[in-house]
């Protein structure tokens, strides 16, 4: 699947949808026309930094080349099989996220939970827990008990002795209410759109979420702390402890620190530290932010304000701490916590609902939506099995009216029965009503997706292009492979014959020895470049990674013929066009961080043809093809409209 993948891409600079029909015609393959915008656009797309006449004649010359191929493939109708259609299929699913209405929504919440998250909340909360499926009776209930516990901390009573009594909070009892401080992505939604907008101090009105209600009061703001890096030296401590146990412990991490303010050092320390796992590294833990440690520990840490200091010991539920900074560094840019982000709103629930009935609303209006009648019948046929997920929907139902139209195309009571047939999951019971209207959202929303998906190609241009580039180069590599490759590779008669036609060939192939270096950065190369200028005998393979580090990798080195190694390929291809200066040592690939350093060069003994049997067959591949383009030019005729071609130069150099 990879391959054909990358081969998709290869050959998708040469494809792209038609434009319009009254665009001027600059080719004629077969019987299909290719206009002179979509030769144009995809010529510009792919030699933006070339665009010359002479480029022009030469990707003319393989775009001809490349049409035929594609035309051959759908006059055999090969993108017409199930599995052609469904693999096609599965790439416009991914390929139509980006262009979908719901995106929009997306990318406007990422943004917003960007900015939130320059800022850390701290805050007290009292839960109040309800299902998200509850009946409006159960609702009106938690409500009511939310307002009433409200009440009393209005009414003078303390905020830790109420959230105690009446908090569903598993953690209330240790905290009383009290949250540390948390980034807004750890925040429910519908509990940030207050807290971003709050007074300090001031006890929310109930605030529902997916879990039940929620009574918030700000305790404070701060900018988001960044990342630390940091080492420690722990020595358990636990409340189970006798009180003589206790007391040993505090005295031993005492007795480590007055050694560091003597002048000990805090690594040769680290080996009285019970934390073992850490010990081993120097204390050193994962690099954390806000949120990731106990409160305790996080507040030291963040107390540190150069890499080098070192803390007082801190308590925490796991015993004493001695905290070192090792490194801090400030928050992720927006393009770095982009998708982390994205991930998040995407499995938040409020969020889904948010950016669902953004789509249905944008949408109905878009694709002419026309309620027509309420699921009645749904209504009376769901029973409790569904939150089993085992409801089934009647073969034959004795009302099947068309619940709503988008555009030409109707959606009938039993088509939502379906849906929910399908879409059913094992959840917490519910009152059925809430349920069967909450589907019912949910059917209207992927509705009205589908039908904007299917709309695509029409919508936007560049997606039309991008789906065409597809379908091509899938094409493309399902004929290659059943005209060349396969060919090549299973006709044993037929490329023995071809290697004895040419066995001169390959009497002189050239073999190049050669290391090939992974680097990371330009600096990096340049330095490996200075010293292998300076003495290659000196700093051979093994010497040069000493040298530099691990900025610096080895990813190959050997001696190679033609097909044995595509670094190596490069390297005869550039000597035999005549690419290579003379003494030229080494070849910079820049775009791929990678340099090659030619050891030697020089022909290579003469090879068995099981030797070089990779190589021959990739001359018998070639020379099958251009045997094959020669009989689809017989097949397909190919007009150049000379007078659309030359408009198309003027605009060039």
């Amino acid at each position: 699947m990879m391959k054909k993948i990358t081969f998709i891409f290869v050959f998708a600079f040469f494809s792209v949808a038609l434009f319009a029909q009254n665009s001027n015609i600059l080719m004629t393959v077969g019987d299909k026309k290719i206009t002179e915008e979509e030769f144009s656009y995809i010529y510009k797309k792919n030699n933006s930094d070339n665009l010359t006449k002479q480029s022009l004649d030469e990707y003319l010359e393989l775009f001809k080349k490349f049409k035929l191929k594609v035309i051959e493939a759908e006059n055999l109708k090969m993108d017409t099989s199930a599995a052609f259609i469904n693999e096609l299929n599965g790439y416009r699913n991914q390929l139509a996220k980006p262009y979908l209405t719901e995106n929009i929504k997306i990318e406007q919440l990422v943004k917003e939970a960007y900015e939130r998250n320059k800022e850390e909340i701290k805050l007290d909360i009292i839960f109040i827990k309800l299902s998200k499926n509850a009946s409006p009776e159960d609702t009106t209930l938690a409500y009511q008990k939310a307002v009433k516990i409200r009440d009393r901390i209005l009414g003078g009573e303390k905020f830790e002795k109420v959230a105690t009594e009446t908090s569903d909070d598993r953690a209330v009892a240790k905290n009383k209410g009290h949250l540390s401080y948390l980034p807004a992505l750890r925040i429910p939604y519908s509990i940030q759109n207050y807290v971003f907008k709050a007074k300090k101090d001031k006890v929310s009105l109930p605030l529902r979420t997916a879990y039940g209600y929620y009574l918030v009061k700000v305790v404070d703001k701060r900018p988001a702390q960044g990342f630390y890096k940091v080492a420690h030296i722990m020595i358990s401590s636990t409340d189970q402890m006798k009180d003589d146990e206790k007391a040993a412990k505090k005295e031993k991490i005492d007795s480590i620190y007055n050694r560091i303010l003597s002048g000990d050092k805090f690594e040769d320390l680290v080996k009285f530290s019970d934390d073992r796992g850490t010990a081993k590294k120097g204390g050193e833990l994962p690099e954390f932010n806000t949120g990731k440690m106990v409160p305790e520990f996080e507040k030291a840490a963040f107390a540190l304000k150069n890499p080098g200091d070192i803390g007082k010991p801190i308590k925490t539920a796991f015993g004493w701490h001695i905290i070192k900074l090792i490194d801090k560094r400030p928050p992720d840019s927006f393009e770095k916590q982009k998708e982390d982000i994205k991930k998040s709103i995407e499995k938040d629930a409020e969020r889904k609902e948010i950016v669902k009935a953004f789509v249905i609303s944008e949408l109905k209006s878009e694709y002419n939506f026309k309620k027509l009648n309420n699921p009645d019948e749904i209504y009376k046929l769901v029973d409790s099995t569904v939150f089993e997920g085992k409801w089934k929907m009647p073969d034959n139902i004795l009302s099947n009216k068309t619940l709503f139209t988008i555009g030409n195309s109707y959606f009938k009571e039993s088509d939502f029965g379906k849906f929910i047939e399908t879409k059913q999951k094992r959840t917490v019971k519910a009152e059925t009503k809430s349920y069967v209207d909450q589907m019912y959202q949910d059917f209207i929303y992927e509705s009205l997706t589908e039908v904007e998906k299917s709309k695509l190609e029409d919508k936007y241009s560049d997606f039309k292009f991008l789906m065409q580039e597809y379908h091509d180069g899938m094409l493309l590599f399902d004929l290659m492979k059943n005209e060349i490759w396969d060919k090549a590779s299973n006709d044993s008669t037929g490329l023995k014959k071809f290697y004895d036609n040419n066995k001169g060939k390959y009497d002189n192939q050239i073999d190049v020895d050669i290391s090939v270096f992974k680097y990371e950065d330009t600096k990096t190369y340049k330095e490996a470049e200075m010293l292998l200028n300076k003495s290659r005998k000196k700093y051979n393979d093994e010497k040069l990674i000493e040298t530099i580090g691990d900025k610096l990798e080895i990813t190959e080195s050997g001696v190679f013929s033609k097909g044995e190694n595509i670094y190596a390929d490069k390297i005869i291809k550039m000597k035999k066009n005549g690419k290579l200066i003379e003494n030229q040592r080494i070849v910079n690939l820049a775009k791929e961080n990678t340099f090659i350093y030619i050891n030697n060069t020089k022909k290579s003994k003469s090879k068995s043809f099981q030797q070089i049997k990779g190589v021959v067959i990739s001359d018998y591949q070639t020379y099958l093809e251009e045997k094959w383009i020669k009989d689809l030019q017989k097949k397909y005729k190919i007009t150049v409209n000379e007078k659309v071609l030359n408009n198309i130069k003027k605009t060039l150099k």
